[in-house]
């Protein structure tokens, strides 16, 4: 095959490191191979702001470009901003030479890393390849850039039929586009062709999520783990696991398969965004603070700092341990987004939190007010910041206001995420649930009783807890039976209870991997509503 002409004259580059030696001799060796337009950046934002006022075919970024950002996250917000197309080379330079770093960086998915020190013959080759790929598959990124999946499919027949140095790319870029098209057998035949000539894990990865589309949940898992056992180094697999145990029900494996990966490659804000959420969804407050604490730090006066970060992150630093730390990023987050209505609900909702904390509840209680005040008023609210209002509402005993606020959420499916489906499923009874975690009837919400005794819910919900972790330990029907019949009291006792939703939720995880039955959430008719302890 003829290999297409490459300009080098009419090629940009933008090099990027703190010292200016190294940039000078970059764009000298960039010289001689014909690259004669260079630019330079010493930092961050110089390298950001010249991405946003021009474009550039390659951009050379030095691992350690300042204390900013690294080149990985640099790589992150242009691929997130849109200031760098696919159809760009990125290619970074480190002296890193550990195992989490390589790994960060290629994850990321720059098109190539230079690991120092390189000669002029390693940067010539690597730029120049990687500009060649780019020629190749131009068609196919300026139809992925569209979002023209159809499109996609037919440039990459072409480049499969030029039978060039990229066929593997343009299969595995085909079968995706097949997929997101629920052209779910032609992604099979491709992914099956490829495992047949070479064990390439993306294809593996591929296979099982052609199980996963099929609706095979326990083959698409079976299959994941097998890939991840002999390719651990194969981040994706991670992340399909995660959203595969979250599907079946499993949180608690899905946040394992999610902070195994965090700790092989701990660059991935949207990693640890979901970690972050499962956690608060589950009440493991230390582990999502601390998830949340990295994405906040990580995202501060970046396009990519998100209100609900600050928000979720706020909801699970409660405690005397960290009330100094939950006040000053409450004062940091009014600060930042004191001007949108969301800003100033997302404040209103965890001071609300903090207040009632420290036992200040008229003050916890104007907050909300507060809250509810700017939301009736504001015609759209982000669904994140809403369902957190309408929670608040429900932890202060407000039933009526959570259920006015969650009534205006878009609870279509491209709108939420699988977290929260679920929590809005608790909130709103006609929201339909995300996966296998969520109920899967609708849970009807009575409003609790006025004469339901405390004491007596709460030994309901200690015979309950300790009955799951027998259950837990052994599956046996009658005891199954027997869980069921708690659970039917603890929703007619308190069915608006985190303990009692979480309790559901445990008792379905237990059932699936047992090959028993999920349970459907009921309440005893009024007459009948008397809490069980034993």
């Amino acid at each position: 095959m003829q290999l297409p002409h490459l300009d080098l004259s009419q090629i940009r580059v933008l090099i990027a490191d703190q010292q200016g030696s190294v940039r000078t001799w970059l764009r000298t060796q960039l010289a001689l191979i014909g690259i004669q337009q260079a630019s330079m950046a010493a930092n961050a934002t110089d390298l950001l702001r010249q991405c946003r006022s021009g474009s550039f075919d390659v951009v050379l970024c030095d691992h350690h470009l300042d204390n900013q950002k690294d080149g990985v996250e640099l790589l992150e917000d242009l691929r997130y901003q849109s200031l760098l197309p696919l159809s760009s080379v990125f290619l970074i330079v480190t002296g890193e030479r550990t195992y989490k770093r390589v790994i960060s960086a290629v994850e990321f998915a720059p098109d190539d890393y230079l690991i120092k020190p390189f000669s002029a013959n390693d940067l010539s080759h690597r730029v120049m390849a990687a500009l060649m790929k780019k020629k190749i598959l131009k068609d196919v990124f300026l139809r992925l850039a569209e979002h023209d999946y159809p499109g996609v499919v037919a440039a990459c027949d072409k480049v499969i039929a030029s039978n060039s140095h990229h066929t593997l790319d343009a299969q595995r870029i085909k079968a995706e586009a097949l997929l997101t098209l629920d052209r779910i057998d032609e992604a099979a035949e491709i992914y099956a062709s490829v495992s047949t000539k070479r064990a390439i894990p993306w294809a593996r990865m591929g296979y099982a999520m052609v199980l996963q589309k099929r609706g095979q949940l326990d083959e698409a898992a079976d299959e994941a783990t097998r890939l991840n056992l002999d390719c651990p180094e194969f981040l994706s697999v991670y992340d399909f696991l995660a959203r595969t145990h979250e599907q079946r029900g499993d949180l608690a494996a899905a946040m394992d398969y999610l902070e195994r990966a965090d700790a092989l490659s701990p660059a991935n804000l949207e990693r640890l965004r979901h970690l972050g959420k499962l956690a608060s969804e589950t009440g493991d407050r230390e582990r999502a603070a601390g998830a949340m604490r990295k994405v906040v730090d990580r995202t501060q006066k970046s396009a990519r700092t998100k209100i609900d970060d600050h928000l979720t992150l706020l909801k699970n630093l409660a405690g005397e341990s960290t009330r100094k730390e939950a006040d000053e990023r409450l004062r940091a987050m009014r600060v930042a987004h004191s001007e949108s209505p969301e800003g100033l609900i997302a404040g209103d909702v965890a001071e609300a939190r903090l207040r009632r904390d420290e036992g200040q509840l008229d003050a916890a209680s104007a907050a909300i007010d507060r809250a509810l005040t700017t939301h009736a008023a504001s015609p759209q609210i982000a669904a994140a910041i809403s369902v957190d209002l309408a929670e608040v509402c429900i932890e202060s005993g407000r039933h009526d206001d959570a259920l006015k606020v969650a009534e205006r959420i878009d609870d279509s499916a491209e709108q939420l995420d699988a977290s929260l489906r679920r929590r809005l499923g608790r909130i709103k009874p006609s929201a339909p649930p995300a996966d296998a975690a969520a109920p899967s009837t609708p849970i009807a919400m009575p409003p609790p009783s006025a004469e339901a005794d405390p004491e007596a819910t709460a030994r309901l919900l200690k015979a309950l807890a300790a009955a799951l972790d027998t259950l837990d330990s052994g599956w046996d029907a009658e005891h199954a039976a027997t869980c069921r019949e708690l659970l039917i009291d603890a929703f007619s006792a308190a069915p608006r209870e985190r303990e009692v939703i979480q309790a559901h939720i445990r008792y379905d995880r237990i059932a699936v991997r047992n090959g028993g039955d999920r349970h459907k959430p009921t309440t005893r008719k009024s007459s009948e509503n008397a809490p069980a302890t034993d």
